[in-house]
């Protein structure tokens, strides 16, 4: 059986040499795309920081720089119901967790940005949702997230990505008009593109 935790690690060089062949200059990642997920935030943080050693020892060979990174906060089942928006303060704290350490490694790696995207951040129906509860939490994670940044240091860009019905059938950053109302409601507009 293959080890995943081996196989994350070696596809770092091949990932690079393919980068070097088509002479692209900045890759992309989502935490989760670069490490897989352990039994425990803990153990998974501990991968990623192996990997990440990697990915700067190949960043220093190619000279190939890493343009954002972002948080995989939709593919998990915990994540059904959002993660900034989730009312369950177990998976907001999860989520807030994994941004915290997706924005330490943005930093270590001298990331130009860093990219929000609500995949699970909406509804299915109106039924079974709180709109403004759900946005006041969308909200205070963002204020977090930008508290932070300005505590470590990182000097990137925050980006929201606006997606409509990719996987939700409403999200909250369904366009760019939604997005930008959002954020000048909350007084964010400074701090997002």
């Amino acid at each position: 059986e293959k080890d995943p935790i081996k196989t994350a690690k070696n596809r770092v060089k091949v990932f690079f040499d393919f980068l070097v062949s088509l002479n692209i200059d900045y890759f992309c990642f989502h935490d989760r795309d670069i490490a897989p997920e352990q039994e425990s935030l803990e153990k998974t943080n501990q991968i990623l920081d192996e990997i990440v050693q990697i990915f700067k020892q190949e960043m220093k060979r190619t000279g190939v720089k890493c343009l954002w990174a972002t948080t995989n906060a939709f593919s998990h089942p915990r994540f059904v119901h959002g993660a900034a928006t989730s009312s369950n303060v177990d998976v907001f704290a999860y989520a807030a967790s994994q941004v915290k350490k997706a924005l330490d490694i943005a930093k270590e790696l001298n990331a130009e940005g860093y990219v929000f995207w609500g995949g699970r951040e909406g509804y299915e129906t109106l039924l079974n949702t709180d709109t403004k509860f759900e946005l006041d939490n969308l909200a205070r994670f963002l204020k977090m997230a930008v508290d932070y940044k300005e505590k470590i240091g990182f000097e990137g860009q925050f980006y929201i990505e606006p997606k409509p019905k990719e996987p939700t059938k409403h999200q909250y950053d369904f366009d760019s008009a939604t997005v930008i109302g959002f954020l000048k409601t909350y007084q964010l507009d400074k701090y997002f593109k």
